[in-house]
């Protein structure tokens, strides 16, 4: 049988709007936005980073994962048994594995951060429903998205596929692949650049920062609310903010 991996890197990338439903209908784009146009990845399934990310002197706010939506309808009890099992672990999991693979280099908080990172199981199968003698493997699909707290845009986002042989392996591997994450996180966050010899030629000048599109964040922390992800009052908060960023200085 051909891995998940193999099956991800025999395909070109998958972009965000094509006909042709996507992960045989378990990815929904429209719970990522239009930004978001996945690529294979080996390590972490499909993927997408913005461009030019910086994450330097961030906080990442693991948060509590959405209920599981099953894309592809519900499925057997002891596939919905899978998930029973393994909700308690996703967060605790995810926030373990990434804080290995930042080692440091980016703070994990379960309560607060400028960065909101989503997540949300899209199907399970809980293998053959016996795992003392199971024959088939069990399944975990889910999506994580990584988001800027302030303005709610879009910064990075995942979907994947774990396969174990029950929930106490499929735990371990939601782990370990959750390290892998904060690796590729990592890399966003580099170091800070020593200051040129007083010799030194000048440094570039860098094209100024666009101005802040409030109208597109105050769109975005509405469109959070409305997905269940912020309460009334933090959207309130995150309004302020955006208004506040926004006003000309």
């Amino acid at each position: 049988m051909r891995t998940l991996s193999a099956l991800l890197l025999a395909v070109p990338a998958l972009l965000v709007g094509q006909a042709a439903p996507l992960d045989g209908g378990r990815l929904d784009p429209a719970w990522f936005g239009s930004a978001a146009v996945f690529t294979p990845s080996t390590a972490l399934g499909l993927q997408w980073v913005k461009p030019g990310l910086d994450l330097k002197g961030r906080t990442l706010h693991v948060r509590d994962w959405q209920p599981a939506i099953w894309l592809l309808g519900k499925r057997a009890t002891h596939d919905e048994h899978l998930l029973m099992r393994m909700a308690p672990s996703l967060v605790p999991g995810l926030a373990k594995g990434l804080a290995k693979g930042l080692k440091g280099a980016l703070p994990v908080s379960h309560t607060a951060g400028d960065l909101f990172l989503l997540g949300r199981v899209v199907d399970a199968t809980g293998g053959s429903g016996d795992e003392q003698f199971a024959t088939q493997p069990c399944t975990l699909t889910f999506d994580l998205k990584l988001v800027d707290a302030d303005s709610g845009e879009l910064l990075a986002a995942f979907h994947h596929t774990l396969e174990a042989a029950n929930a106490d392996y499929m735990a371990l591997r939601h782990t370990r692949w959750s390290e892998d994450l904060g690796r590729l996180l990592s890399q966003s966050v580099g170091a800070r650049p020593a200051a040129p010899p007083k010799a030194a030629a000048p440094a570039p000048v860098h094209p100024a920062e666009p101005p802040f599109d409030l109208e597109g964040a105050l769109r975005r922390i509405e469109g959070l609310k409305r997905d269940g992800l912020l309460s009334e009052a933090e959207c309130e908060a995150l309004r302020r903010k955006a208004t506040a960023r926004g006003k000309p200085s």
